[in-house]
């Protein structure tokens, strides 16, 4: 039997670039447009605004991103918290931010876990620093001495500065213990962007810095094997997000292939840019199958199988339709743009059925079927 012709398949490079999918989650609430961190603890999203709002700390359902649970700080206030993380018993809220250098109060706030589960109203204790060679605290503009990048590695606090002037961060580490501390530099990383928050991942030793550059392109850096005395050393490259004009603010690593990310409201009159608070998620698809495949290969005379893929507009629905035909079986199908964005996604769907028209604009779009041992990709116009 005849293997049915004009199957496409993924090759390297449309492989590379669908390795990880961005997809927008939703609008943050309003009383939460200025989100500035972020991690994932009892079993939500925690998230708090940065400077002149209340000392909250915010609970969202990751479906739904409706507040769920509001925790208050009542014993310190939120001149400027711009990061929060974690470890086993403890969730440390960076009041960092210091755009113009200027600060003398820069503090790390800690609470317990244990207090946390137990009550919406909590106290905190203080970690003080300054930072281990800053002399001038005038106001000279926008400085080197901001931060809003936290996360905890062994007894150690990390913190990344945001250095406005020479577009690149410093990794300064301070021992996570109440008390009055110097942020002492351990690294330098230079001419990468304004670095806005860092996801430290214990258990494979990763760690995570997101951004965005002076024209709000956001990046997302990653390094292995990470150790203070060479955190920046093992750098992976550059996860392309595929996003622009977004100020990515917050970011929590749930597993090996997921994150999500928070923006803030970001709004500017000349010129004119509107970019709302929201949640990404962020998918890493790994396990792609590196060579194209050839259908036809060892498959001779009566042990060919008859195997196709098939999406078309239907014209009298405006739906498309799609048939699947495989020995295999099928473990879910999505579509991508032709920039590698996951647009929809389903597991276990039926051989043969139709997909509404969700698509944004008039492209080209690839329907991916994934099944046991490969995957398949076929492209098509939405007109």
């Amino acid at each position: 039997m005849k293997i049915l012709i004009g199957i496409l398949l993924f090759f390297n490079s449309l492989l590379l670039v669908a390795q990880q999918t961005v997809t927008e989650v939703g609008p943050l609430p309003d009383v939460i447009d200025e989100s500035s961190g972020l991690i994932f603890f009892n079993g939500r999203l925690l998230t708090h605004n940065d400077s002149g709002n209340s000392a909250i700390l915010y609970e969202l359902d990751t479906l739904s991103l409706e507040i769920v649970r509001q925790v208050s700080i009542l014993n310190v206030e939120n001149n400027d918290w711009e990061a929060i993380t974690q470890d086993e018993n403890y969730i440390y809220i960076g009041d960092i931010g210091n755009n113009k250098g200027t600060r003398q109060n820069l503090a790390i706030y800690r609470i317990t876990k244990e207090a946390y589960l137990e009550s919406d109203k909590v106290t905190a204790e203080n970690i003080n620093f300054v930072y281990e060679g800053q002399e001038d605290f005038n106001d000279n503009g926008d400085s080197n001495w901001d931060a809003e990048a936290l996360v905890v590695i062994g007894e150690q606090l990390v913190i990344f500065t945001k250095q406005w002037q020479s577009n690149g961060t410093v990794a300064y580490a301070i021992p996570n213990v109440p008390g009055d501390h110097i942020a002492t530099a351990i690294a330098t990383l230079n001419d990468i962007g304004l670095v806005t928050d860092a996801s430290y991942d214990i258990e494979s030793n990763e760690l995570y810095l997101l951004g965005y550059s002076s024209m709000l392109t956001p990046f997302l850096l990653k390094y292995t094997d990470v150790s203070l005395s060479g955190i920046f050393n093992n750098p992976e490259g550059d996860i392309d997000l595929g996003l622009s004009f977004v100020q990515t603010e917050g970011i929590v690593k749930l597993s090996d292939n997921e994150f999500f990310i928070t923006s803030e409201y970001f709004s500017r009159q000349s010129p004119s840019i509107t970019s709302e608070a929201r949640v990404f998620k962020v998918e890493i698809i790994e396990k792609l199958p590196q060579e194209p495949i050839d259908l036809e290969e060892g498959l001779e005379g009566e042990n060919k199988v008859e195997e196709h893929v098939i999406i078309y507009k239907d014209l009298a629905s405006d739906a498309f339709l799609y048939e699947i035909k495989t020995k295999d079986t099928i473990k879910g199908i999505s579509i991508f743009d032709c920039s590698g964005r996951l647009l929809w996604s389903f597991g276990e769907l039926d051989a043969k059925g139709s997909i509404s028209n969700i698509f944004p604009s008039l492209s080209i779009y690839y329907f991916t079927v994934y099944l046991n041992s490969r995957i398949l990709s076929v492209p098509f116009v939405r007109y």
